[in-house]
């Protein structure tokens, strides 16, 4: 007997574990099934909640695949047979899922361009000219009063002409059967509108009503396709996404996770007037401090920094430079990322000042290319990937290796200094990098153009290329490069398209202390924006200083004129 109930206590146990495991599976599904409900609420509510009333519903089980009549209002002819060919496709047993109907009164839903919530999808058309424009900038009222002629490609045009003569009455648009072409004469009185999605280095982006779209992702028109209801009992949420998804229509999204923002600098020399300066007022921000908020906007930014730290700095006159230590403050406070190391002055004081230099830009996180520890450091490309966009950086010195013949300035096996140009070598380098990068951008310290009059006047010669420089830099986009800059100017030289690439022969002063000439105050800041491996658009930006060697950016009087400047120069190339 007691052996029977020891049985049946074990049995009993065994139930009970049974018990127990099953709860622990049945809450176990029940955390998962309320964790995919809440997953597929947050990532599609409508949808969701849609199936779940369903499921509940007490009606019938039979599915109703209910037909639904579309009116496309005020949607040009092109683009509403793409959207009636692809919506069409939609059946369920030979039964349609939309209908197309002319008369509006009878339609359950009705498809129209609106700026309000709900859109199907979102387009933004941005206004733009050629590369080599002077003007930079349009007003919503220039549209409205229809100051322009306005171009669109031929797609577009089929899209959108409608929706823009609506939006701007007086809007006097065109059909383009090339683009690019057609605005490469300013004298046009016109303006060009792309989707965001056609957006290349060759189009200048125009700011409008002073918002630049790569900056703000604003500064354009906007264009919302909407789905309105004209029957109570439709669910839109669900109709809506049925369309959305079947349309054949993919929002177009340029935003700051994706869009890479890189800021390049010419000539930076913090020595003589400008490290006096900085001295004098205990302050080592000061020839930044105009120009800091500016420069520091990028995912990354650059400069080419030719001279060294040297402790206790007193060199203010001559040609032999030197910075005071605290003066990489200067370069902190712009957000310096990466420093082009290919100057000629780095050892004006010996390679130990260059070395600890380096050492010093290596403690602040500060990456550098174009010159190193030695030959070995000094080659090497600085690399790396900003908002999905690979960007390698490869610099050269060309006066000292090729003109000087070699000098002091060249990093050596056991020294350092600057990377040494030869054609070999940047062929070499390019091809080495071509097929694990997007983008390869190459810098030069070339021969300078003397750029010093004998007053305060317009020295146009220093504005174009320099002896054999167009050769030299078109060599690197022939062997791959995407963007060459050159980065020895005082003045700022001009700028081309040129193949698949784009040069820009020198980009001027940033912080030095060339105040006695209009050319070496001027200079240049471009800003790269890259996405998905591709450029899509470099950014102009003058800049300029005075007697109290504090950079700023150009007012629209004084970049006008170094943007003539430069485009007269182009017209030797």
């Amino acid at each position: 007997m007691c052996y029977y109930i020891g049985r049946m206590g074990r049995a009993n146990i065994n139930n009970n574990k049974r018990k127990s495991k099953l709860k622990s599976y049945l809450l176990l599904l029940l955390f998962v099934f309320l964790g995919i409900t809440t997953y597929f609420l947050v990532s599609d509510r409508t949808s969701t909640v849609s199936a779940i009333n369903f499921l509940f519903s007490s009606k019938t089980a039979a599915v109703e695949y209910e037909t639904f009549d579309i009116y496309l209002e005020d949607i040009d002819e092109e683009y509403s047979s793409k959207i009636k060919e692809n919506l069409e496709k939609i059946q369920f047993q030979e039964k349609p899922r939309f209908r197309f109907t002319e008369k509006k009164k009878r339609a359950d839903i009705i498809l129209k361009y609106g700026t309000g919530e709900g859109a199907l999808f979102t387009e933004f058309l941005l206004p733009v000219g050629h590369m080599y424009w002077i003007k930079d900038r349009i007003l919503s009222t220039d549209l409205l009063e229809g100051e322009y002629k306005v171009l669109l490609n031929e797609q577009s045009y089929g899209k959108y002409s409608e929706f823009l003569k609506s939006k701007y009455p007086n809007i006097n648009v065109e059909k383009s059967k090339s683009l690019l072409t057609d605005l490469g004469n300013e004298e046009c009185n016109c303006i060009g509108l792309i989707e965001d999605n056609e957006l290349t280095k060759e189009f200048k982006l125009l700011k409008m009503d002073d918002k630049y779209y790569l900056d703000t992702f604003e500064g354009a028109i906007e264009i919302s396709l909407e789905a309105y209801s004209q029957r109570k009992d439709i669910n839109m949420g669900f109709v809506s996404n049925i369309i959305k998804r079947n349309m054949g229509v993919k929002d177009i999204e340029f935003n700051e996770e994706n869009v890479a923002k890189v800021n390049m600098t010419g000539v930076t020399a913090m020595a003589r007037r400008v490290a006096l300066a900085m001295d004098m007022r205990k302050n080592y921000t000061y020839p930044a401090e105009k120009i800091a908020a500016f420069l520091s906007d990028a995912d990354l930014t650059h400069t080419s920094n030719e001279v060294s730290f040297v402790d206790g700095c007193n060199a203010y006159t001559g040609m032999r430079f030197c910075s005071p230590p605290q003066s990489i403050e200067t370069l902190k406070a712009i957000g310096v990322d990466v420093i082009e190391l290919t100057g000629n002055h780095n050892n004006d004081f010996g390679s130990k000042y260059n070395t600890q230099t380096i050492e010093k830009y290596k403690e602040e996180g500060i990456a550098y290319f174009g010159g190193g520890l030695n030959i070995e450091d000094a080659s090497k490309p600085y690399i790396t990937e900003v908002d999905g966009t690979t960007i390698s950086f490869l610099g050269y010195n060309y006066y000292d290796a090729i003109v000087a013949g070699g000098s002091n300035a060249l990093a050596r096996e056991n020294s350092a200094g600057a990377n040494a140009y030869s054609e070999e070598k940047m062929e070499k380098d390019i091809e080495g990098l071509r097929e694990s990068t997007d983008i390869i951008i190459v810098d030069f310290q070339f021969q300078e153009c003397y750029s010093y009059p004998s007053g305060d006047v317009i020295y146009p010669v220093c504005y174009k290329p320099i002896n054999n420089q167009t050769s030299v830099f078109r060599k690197a986009i022939d062997y791959g490069a995407d963007i060459v800059v050159g980065t020895q100017a005082h003045q700022p030289q001009t700028y081309e398209l040129y193949k698949d690439g784009v040069i820009f022969y020198g980009l001027g002063n940033l912080f030095f202390d060339q105040s006695m000439w209009i050319g070496t105050r001027q200079g240049m800041v471009l800003t790269h924006y890259f996405k998905e491996g591709a450029l899509i658009q470099t950014k102009i930006t003058p800049t300029i200083y005075d007697r109290s060697l504090q950079v700023e950016v150009a007012n629209e009087k004084d970049s006008q004129l170094l943007l003539e400047l430069l485009s007269t120069a182009r017209e030797s190339l």
